[in-house]
């Protein structure tokens, strides 16, 4: 165990330990975590876990099981369902995301600094970062394993056929979850070996050593060589805004004072951790890693290899290494401060985490008892208005719906129908096109706070000409929804309202 001094150490290893164990609290026990696309990662677990089944599911949904870059989840989950049933197997693989991520932390303090560094404890906050908040659940696992790979690779002794089989397997694993946490692994790597270069010759040793982290090139070609469209979605709008934002908003998520309140004190705490450091402030490989994972989060566009949100998804790892770089104290004492100030705001980032999905937890369960008007096997349409003008809290609202797959076995139009990324797809071409994730979407301007009462109409009637069976309006007062021919109110709450057809 790395000790601080000889009389007044802390337990490093146990503090680590708790941290993690920590960190399966808000996932493990609050009924409804509060990810926001975790009902809709629900809802493929299940398809995906029944597929062979000839269910009700089956007539809407089509499961094609191939090799791409974006089974993080799927795979544990639909393996474990078997015996657990969707909803509990995806909690408890969601669970282990947060404490991976932690352990690969400790990994590579450990491997960079040769112990576990007071950073490690200060870049803890980071690790419940917005891309977990949003529920990226396949990229968030895959980053946890990416860490964990680069802490070998920082510390792995010289190759041998063994160790380069192991790094090519560990590649793959990583690309499986999701392809950009593969290129964080990369990126990871590349910091490994810039600092050593001291000429052009030092290049390809330098390449030879970690040509098994390209193994995923091979099933990266063989998936794209049967894609269809467009990769890239060259969008860069309102550029510095956006980059700032995806910065500054590392830890969106709760509320906004009190995130960006965690964030700086982090930052803070980073900067005095700096000041005390020792003679070499930073460990260049990571620093190195942490300038490269920056740039890639400024370089990227909103979409890549269709994939949303690249930019803000690495945005918070490169804030992850900056800090992670930072050398460990002159002073043992002031060691220890920082150790313990890293832990006090990792607190408070996961008690503000689990108080705020503990509050609206019972509000959600409540709320998902309108599914029961729903008929089994039938057709669901949910059209949710956001209820206000905060944009800054992330809630599974929006895909709330979701849990109409695994509860009523029904249709939901809030599936994720990601081009060329599909194991579960819609049987109806119609269905397909024209009602699947993003379809449950009606705006509220702000921040006058008014509905489109317009695109409302048209979307309760377009739900009404494709014959769905019930019509779930979230957001909207209910003496404000639009009487909609052929359907009756079977329930309603205050700005809920589950329309269904008569019979």
């Amino acid at each position: 165990m790395p000790r601080l001094s000889s009389d007044r150490a802390l337990p490093l290893g146990w503090l680590a330990a708790f941290a993690a164990l920590l960190a399966l609290v808000p996932v493990l026990f609050v009924p409804i975590a509060g990810f926001a696309d975790a009902p809709a990662h629900l809802a493929r677990h299940y398809i995906l876990a029944t597929s062979s089944s000839a269910g009700p599911l089956s007539r809407y949904f089509a499961v094609q099981w191939q090799w791409i870059a974006n089974l993080g989840e799927d795979i544990p989950v639909t393996l474990l369902s078997g015996w657990l049933g969707a909803e509990l197997a995806t909690r408890l693989v969601t669970a282990l995301i947060a404490p991976l991520t932690i352990a690969g932390v400790f990994a590579l303090s450990r491997a960079a600094h040769g112990r576990i560094s007071a950073s490690a404890f200060l870049a803890l906050p980071l690790v419940l970062n917005q891309a977990w908040m949003y529920g990226f659940l396949n990229y968030c696992l895959g980053i946890a394993l990416a860490l964990l790979t680069a802490a070998w690779l920082y510390a792995r002794k010289p190759d041998t056929p063994r160790t380069r089989i192991g790094l090519a397997l560990a590649a793959l694993v990583v690309w499986t979850a999701h392809m950009a946490s593969w290129a964080t692994l990369l990126l990871l790597a590349a910091g490994n070996e810039l600092v050593a270069l001291r000429s052009v010759r030092d290049v390809w040793p330098a390449v030879r050593r970690n040509l098994p982290l390209l193994i995923p090139v091979v099933p990266l070609l063989l998936w794209r060589a049967h894609s269809k469209g467009s990769d890239f979605s060259w969008v860069y709008e309102d550029v510095l805004r956006t980059k700032v934002a995806v910065f500054a908003g590392a830890l969106r998520g709760t509320w906004m004072k009190l995130d960006f309140a965690v964030l700086a004190l982090v930052a803070l705490a980073a900067f005095m951790a700096l000041r005390w450091a020792g003679r070499r402030q930073v460990e260049p490989r990571l620093a190195i890693s942490g300038l490269l994972l920056a740039a890639g989060a400024l370089a990227a566009p909103e979409y890549l290899l269709n994939s949303w949100g690249t930019d803000l998804r690495t945005a918070p790892i490169a804030i992850l290494m900056f800090v992670l770089a930072i050398a460990p104290a002159r002073d043992p004492g002031r060691e220890r401060l920082l150790c313990l100030a890293g832990l006090a705001l990792f607190a408070a980032r996961l008690g503000s985490v689990t108080w705020i999905w503990a509050e609206r937890s019972p509000e959600l369960a409540q709320r998902l008892t309108m599914l029961d008007a729903v008929p089994r096997g039938g057709r669901l349409g949910y059209i949710y208005v956001r209820p206000d003008c905060d944009g800054w809290a992330l809630t599974p609202d929006e895909k709330l719906a979701s849990y109409a797959v695994v509860r009523r076995q029904a249709f939901a139009n809030t599936l994720f129908m990601v081009d060329n990324a599909r194991l579960v797809t819609i049987r109806d071409p119609h269905l397909q096109e024209r009602w699947s994730s993003d379809s449950q979407r009606v705006q509220r301007s702000c921040p006058e706070g008014r509905i489109d009462m317009t695109a409302l109409k048209e979307t309760l009637l377009a739900m009404r000409t494709d014959d769905f069976d019930a019509i779930w309006v979230s957001g909207v007062p209910t003496r404000e929804v639009p009487v909609v021919a052929g359907y009756a109110v079977a329930q309603r709450r205050s700005a809920e309202t589950m329309l269904v057809r008569k019979r």
